[in-house]
């Protein structure tokens, strides 16, 4: 029976090795992918920070405000808003005080 279970072990390796290696490479590939950048429209700048429509626009015309137009539609990366929060903020959200520089 040794011997014979020494056959199944091989064979159960030779065929599951192949498996193994497909498996690597969908991981490293699904590791590869990034996820879509979010964002903002005018409508959530509005609602989440009570910006009017006319400050939204003057945001954009004074290039402090990023963005991405297509067609009539503006998209505004959540990142890069949340950088320029931070950048701008008077508050040091990493130790919970107020910034002494700003």
């Amino acid at each position: 029976m040794s011997k014979l279970n020494n056959d199944i072990m091989k064979e159960t390796n030779e065929n599951i090795t192949p498996i193994i290696k497909l498996l690597e490479e969908l991981k490293t590939k699904i590791d590869d992918i990034q996820p879509p950048k979010r964002y903002y429209r005018n409508k959530h700048l509005k609602m989440y920070f009570g910006l009017s429509d006319n400050t939204i626009l003057n945001y954009r015309d004074k290039n402090l405000l990023p963005f991405t137009k297509i067609g009539d539609i503006y998209y505004y990366p959540i990142a890069e808003i949340e950088t320029i929060l931070v950048k701008n903020s008077n508050f040091d959200l990493m130790n919970n005080r107020l910034n002494q520089s700003a």
